[in-house]
C-alpha cells in the first residue's frame, strides 16, 4: 500500500465520517451563526448567512461519495478569475480588502 493509497483511505474515512454526521456539523454551523449574530447585534448578518450556506455547500458536497479525483468545482473559474490575485496575505480583493469567504 503506497502513500497514495493511504490518502485516499483517509480522505474515504473523512468523508464517510462527514456524511454520518452532516446534520450534526450543519446544526452547529448554524449555532454559531445565530451567536455570531447575537454578538455582532445583526449587524453582520447578510454576511454570517452567506458564510453559513457555503460551508452547508461544502459538507454537503464533500458528504457525496464519488469521484474524488475531480473536485465538484472543477469546472468553475477559479477564484482570482471572479475577484482578481490572491495576494501573500490571503486578501483575493484588494477592492474591499477581505478575503472571499467574507465578501
Amino acid at each position: 500500500m503506497g502513500f497514495g493509497d493511504k490518502l485516499k483511505g483517509l480522505r474515504d474515512q473523512a468523508q464517510q465520517a462527514v456524511a454520518d454526521n452532516k446534520d450534526r456539523i450543519q446544526g452547529a454551523v448554524q449555532v454559531v451563526g445565530e451567536a455570531a449574530n447575537s454578538k455582532t447585534s445583526g449587524k453582520y448578518a447578510g454576511k454570517i448567512a452567506k458564510v453559513g450556506e457555503r460551508v452547508s455547500e461544502g459538507v454537503e458536497r464533500f458528504a457525496k461519495p464519488g469521484d474524488a479525483d475531480t473536485p465538484a468545482d472543477a469546472g468553475a473559474p477559479a477564484a482570482g478569475a471572479q475577484r482578481g490575485e490572491a495576494t501573500p496575505h490571503g486578501v483575493d480583493n484588494p477592492a474591499t480588502g477581505s478575503p472571499p469567504e467574507f465578501e
